[in-house]
């Protein structure tokens, strides 16, 4: 019989901010029982990549583990791939920091194990021809993608085994296609199946090569993955049928297989990840639709040539579906940026790429929390909680922050006006030594982040309610007699609370801060917790006019707009006016409302405030209103009337945000809870607490009301 010969490649990660003991776990029930039971297969040879953080955290919590691999390594068993050094989505970054976090981790790979990398691990396979070039530059000479980048490029099945090259601006790289059904099989399937997918094209030719390319959590750390690949002992019957075919197997590496192969020709792909990426990648009606023309196609004769060219969305277009991933994305661009104008180190400007060290002090220092905040997970959401989880987002904050210190000198209070979201209209950022104030003039003039620089703390750190196309499960789920066998993680079907159900709720605007409502009196709490508020007027989310003024002691932004009432223009005009000083980490808010219309106008004005704690109803967070009452977790909700103050205190965080007000209000308060599908099914997350503070109006024309509002943050005695 011909020979085939077999890559498996395993990639581990974790996310930077992840919980200790999430890196335990997969520590223990994944990695290194895996490498445990490989270690008696030394015959099988394998690839791994790592990324960074998760090597760091192996190093310093699992020494033994590190051993492992580092003793596997210098045995010739295990190939090591690099990447960037946190995981980042290549293509989201400026081509210093692709160059920058490849090198870096290239260099760290060889330091402490010893490996040359040659190759790298793609995060999340996402794919677009102008790579070739950066990588080539990077040092890189091979990496793998998904099989079905070439399906979309035209190419067959049959044809998708060994390796192509391809190029950009005449740099050629090598490039491995990573078959799907492999991923569905292993370690889901019999290993039978795996072997007969093999022989398949060991009848099509002579030193066929094929690639299995997945995570490593796979194997023990995803439900019930356990049980099947240890306790039932999978791997062991898996390593055992390599073993028993191995007059026709031969596991290889990406290293040996470009060293003895000849590739397969020339291809150019296009942009694109693995399929179900770039499912989730659609806006939510949109793979709604995209599943429904799934179905359709799947049992006609000609479904599966359809289906090779049908694909969903582009990765970028996570950065369109959730407009705070677009938020944390134009942050980390202004980040780097500055990052990049910091001097280098004179005593390292002679070192000679492809392999430069992370610098120490000064820039190094700052590149390296740039990269950390770079890590992929929290810029995008699919099966997994990504971007729906807080702390996934506040350590990508938090990191920003660290690195932006490292580059900022300047002291005082002074105003910055340009497009920082991207969107070619201005915003502007009030800044001191301790805040970073946010405005969107043209949605409303929201603020949109509010940063407390000694704690890396983005307080606006909140996720919007949105429809995702998984939630029709939720609504159409049904009680399970019984648990389905392992499959894929994409396969399980999750149980569902009936809570959840009353929980898909949706908002109609971006949960941020200084938020303008103006509501009928009938308005109630109810309606604000099921996104339908009724809004009397235009000042939620249209555009303010803005100007500032900056003075020796501080600085003030003004915003102003004349609001449409009840379809009748110009009949209410609204200015609010924030001011910062050089030295308090509070913000001053004036509002001055008047009737320019020629009929009374009744209504509740209130003002929003979406603020980003670290958990709703774990121990020691909790409200205080008019200093003293304690009214419960930061996960109730409630109405509390003739009320001028609330704190929002978090021990664990050690500080709390204040928000008071000259004038009584009628005060809501309510969690920001949105519903998302994660590894194991569906869950509530608690993404931060809306304070909305009402005051009822009574205006005839000619007259005129103002408020004033304080916001700041205090730190907790120790």
């Amino acid at each position: 019989m011909n020979c085939v010969n077999l890559i498996l490649a395993l990639h581990n990660h974790q996310p930077v901010g992840n919980f200790h003991w999430v890196f335990e776990e997969v520590c223990s029930r994944a990695y290194e029982p895996f490498l445990k039971i490989m270690e008696r297969y030394p015959d099988v040879r394998l690839v791994l990549h790592y990324s960074g953080g998760l090597l760091e955290w192996i190093k310093t919590h699992r020494p033994g583990v590190f051993e492992g691999i580092h003793s596997m390594v210098r045995k010739g068993q295990v190939e090591l791939l690099g990447g960037g050094f946190y995981e980042p989505i290549l293509v989201m970054l400026p081509k210093r920091d692709r160059l920058g976090q490849i090198r870096s981790y290239t260099r760290w790979l060889n330091t402490h194990l010893d490996a040359e990398a040659k190759g790298i691990w793609l995060a999340e396979r996402v794919w677009e021809q102008s790579l070739v070039s950066s990588l080539r530059e990077a040092g890189v000479e091979y990496t793998v993608v998904d099989d079905s980048h070439f399906r979309h490029a035209g190419l067959e099945e049959k044809d998708l085994d060994g390796y192509f090259l391809t190029e950009d601006e005449g740099e050629i790289l090598k490039i491995f296609p990573g078959s799907e059904r492999l991923r569905y099989c292993i370690p889901f399937e019999h290993p039978e199946k795996t072997i007969e997918y093999l022989r398949q094209f060991a009848q099509q030719r002579d030193n066929a090569l094929l690639v299995y390319a997945d995570d490593g959590e796979k194997f023990g750390s995803w439900p019930k993955t356990y049980k099947h690949v240890y306790e039932d002992g999978w791997l062991e019957q898996f390593l055992e049928t390599l073993r028993r075919n191995k007059d026709w197997i031969r596991t290889t590496t990406f290293r040996e297989a470009v060293e003895k192969l000849p590739s397969r020709g020339r291809v150019y792909l296009p942009d694109a990840s693995y399929r179900e990426m770039m499912e989730w990648a659609l806006p939510s009606r949109g793979l709604m639709e995209y599943e429904e023309v799934s179905r359709a196609i799947a049992n006609q004769p000609w479904g599966p040539v359809a289906r090779q060219f049908l694909k969903g969305g582009t990765w970028r277009n996570f950065r369109v579906k959730y407009p705070e991933a677009h938020q944390m994305y134009a942050r980390m661009l202004e980040v780097s940026q500055k990052v990049a104008e910091i001097p280098p180190v004179p005593s390292l400007e002679k070192l000679i790429p492809p392999s430069p060290p992370l610098e120490k002090g000064g820039r190094g220092d700052a590149q390296k929390e740039l990269y950390q905040a770079q890590c992929n997970d929290s810029y995008w959401h699919g099966v997994f909680g990504g971007l729906y989880l807080p702390h996934l987002r506040s350590a990508i904050y938090q990191h920003l922050l660290l690195a932006e210190s490292l580059c900022d000198s300047s002291t005082g209070v002074h105003v910055e006006v340009r497009d920082f979201d991207l969107d070619t209209r201005e915003e502007f950022k009030l800044t001191n030594p301790l805040l970073n104030a946010y405005f969107k003039p043209d949605r409303g003039g929201h603020l949109y982040e509010l940063d407390y620089k000694p704690r890396g703390l983005n307080l606006l750190n909140t996720l919007s309610r949105r429809e995702e196309a998984y939630h029709k499960k939720i609504l159409e789920a049904k009680p399970q007699t019984h648990v389905r066998d392992v499959k894929s993680i994409h396969d399980i079907i999750p149980q569902v609370e009936e809570e959840l159900k009353q929980r898909l709720h949706y908002d109609g605007y971006l949960k941020e801060g200084l938020i303008d409502h103006l509501l009928p009196p009938q308005a109630a709490l109810e309606d604000c917790l099921q996104g339908k508020l009724p809004q009397l007027g235009d000042s939620l989310t249209a555009p303010y006019q803005c100007r500032f003024e900056e003075r020796p002691d501080g600085v003030s932004l003004k915003l102003y707009r004349h609001c449409t009432i009840q379809g009748e223009r110009d009949s209410l005009s609204i200015r609010k006016q924030v001011d910062l000083d050089g030295l308090t980490p509070s913000l001053n808010i004036a509002y001055s409302l008047a009737n320019i219309s020629k009929k009374e106008i009744v209504c509740n004005f209130g003002v929003e405030f979406n603020l980003s704690m670290s958990a709703g109803k774990a121990e020691g967070r909790y409200y205080l209103l008019d200093d003293e009452d304690r009214v419960g977790h930061l996960a109730i909700s409630g109405s509390f009337s003739q009320k001028k103050k609330v704190f929002l205190v978090d021990e664990h965080l050690g500080l709390r945000v204040s928000l008071g007000w000259d004038k009584e209000a009628e005060l809501w308060l309510m969690p920001l809870m949105t519903v998302s599908q994660s590894e194991s099914g569906f869950e509530k997350v608690y993404q931060g607490s809306t304070v909305l503070p009402l005051w009822r109006l009574s205006m005839r024309p000619g007259d005129r009301w103002e408020l004033r509002i304080k916001g700041g943050v205090e730190e907790l005695a120790p």
